[in-house]
């Protein structure tokens, strides 16, 4: 999960960074319009702010300058971006550098040249609290800090001076404005503060969505991964549905492995039990319940599935199938046999249990009755045993069976009609 962290925040930098670069170029083209619209319909009032006529033009030309230079850097991003590269660090100093820089600039230029000290109380100054704030999407505390004493510094510099330099035309004591150059100071700090629990809180997001699709990962080992995406649409899901059941065993699961170790004999089911459960997965199937020596599985749950008995059937073919080859490829298991025994009809599936502890369940009468017609195979010498009611859906695909007649299930008043397909 550590290993992943470092790609995870940098994809989240690169984004934020993108989102960084829109907003300053929205802000300034903003900034431009709003300028134009001042010049044009209120052409007396900037003509009394700015005497100089080369003044306002300065204001189009470094705003300008800063949507070139932001829409380049934002075009570099994307290609980042899209080649999954991270951003080099020498990148963030120079935005650092660029962004305080050109405004601070175009402060110099225009006070020499109109000559005054009255750009102190310039919207323009706060500008650089835009830029402070807007730097905490770097994710960085360094490169906020460094933003807000950079500015710190200039605007005490500046405010130095162009008041030694130019005469002095406000009323706030001068002191105030050495105190605005402390507060952009602030400013970064806090900004830098913020990016530092922002980058904190998506490396803890990372982790928690890590060790959630990690325990999904393990519940869909024990769980169908349908099952999985259900239950997190609705967690007291249940539902009655027609389904086939399955129960798969092998024949003398314990004679056979009674002399190997624990992990020969969990090497075995492995190898035997994987592709198994991959051939019910992968025609439409669950498995509810995976035993040492069986397994039971069901077609047609969590999701309706109007022919849940041919998907069934399709998966008992290929599971003989494997049988033959794994019995072919491993010639210690040449005599391994298994009995299935297969039944259809109305269950319950849903969560079982307390608020503390609920389990996923597939119950109902046709479960104990496919448990049952399995139990069989053994006394009937047969591999594959159904319910006459399962027949009956499938008979166009059965060429060869035997009816074994009505028997009396254990714990069922009813008896079953028997049908050997293998």
């Amino acid at each position: 999960m550590k290993k992943l962290l470092p790609g995870y925040l940098n994809t989240e930098i690169v984004k934020s960074e993108i989102k960084r670069l829109e907003v300053f170029i929205g802000f300034l083209l903003a900034a431009v319009a709003l300028a134009l619209f001042m010049q044009i319909r209120h052409f007396n009032l900037m003509q009394d702010t700015f005497r100089n006529p080369f003044s306002f033009p300065l204001i189009l030309l470094t705003a300008a300058l800063m949507i070139v230079l932001f829409t380049a850097g934002r075009k570099w991003v994307l290609k980042l971006q899209r080649t999954d590269r991270r951003l080099p660090r020498t990148y963030f100093w120079y935005t650092v550098l660029m962004e305080v820089s050109i405004p601070a600039l175009w402060l110099v230029v225009a006070s020499l040249i109109e000559e005054t000290s009255t750009l102190l109380d310039s919207p323009i100054i706060f500008v650089f609290f835009i830029l402070i704030i807007v730097s905490s999407l770097h994710l960085d505390f360094w490169l906020s800090a460094c933003m807000g004493i950079l500015v710190s510094i200039f605007i005490a510099s500046y405010t130095y001076w162009v008041t030694e330099t130019f005469p002095v035309k406000f009323h706030l004591p001068l002191a105030v404005y050495y105190i605005r150059s402390f507060m952009f100071l602030v400013s970064g700090i806090c900004a830098g503060l913020v990016a530092s629990e922002l980058r904190k809180r998506l490396a803890l997001t990372f982790q928690e969505i890590q060790a959630k699709e990690q325990i999904e990962g393990l519940f869909s080992q024990q769980v169908s991964k349908e099952m999985v995406e259900v239950l997190k649409e609705k967690q007291d899901f249940t539902a009655r549905l027609d389904v086939t059941i399955m129960f798969l065993d092998i024949r003398d699961f314990t004679q056979k492995v009674q002399h190997l170790t624990a992990q020969e004999v969990n090497a075995f089911q492995n190898k035997f039990f994987s592709p198994v459960i991959e051939i019910i997965n992968a025609n439409n199937g669950i498995v509810n319940q995976i035993m040492g020596d069986g397994l039971m599985a069901t077609f047609g749950a969590p999701l309706k599935d109007a022919i849940h008995y041919k998907s069934a059937w399709n998966a008992t073919l290929r599971i003989l199938d494997f049988l033959k080859t794994f019995r072919e490829q491993n010639p210690e298991h040449s005599t391994l046999d298994i009995g299935m025994g297969m039944h259809c009809g109305e269950v319950l599936v849903g969560n079982i249990g307390t608020e503390s502890r609920k389990q996923l369940s597939i119950s109902g009468t046709p479960v104990i009755i496919a448990s049952r017609i399995e139990q069989l195979n053994k006394e009937m010498e047969s591999t594959v045993l159904m319910s006459k009611a399962l027949f009956d859906l499938l008979a166009d695909h059965i060429d060869q069976y035997e009816t074994k007649g009505m028997i009396k299930m254990k714990g069922l008043d009813k008896e079953v009609e028997i049908v050997k397909v293998f």
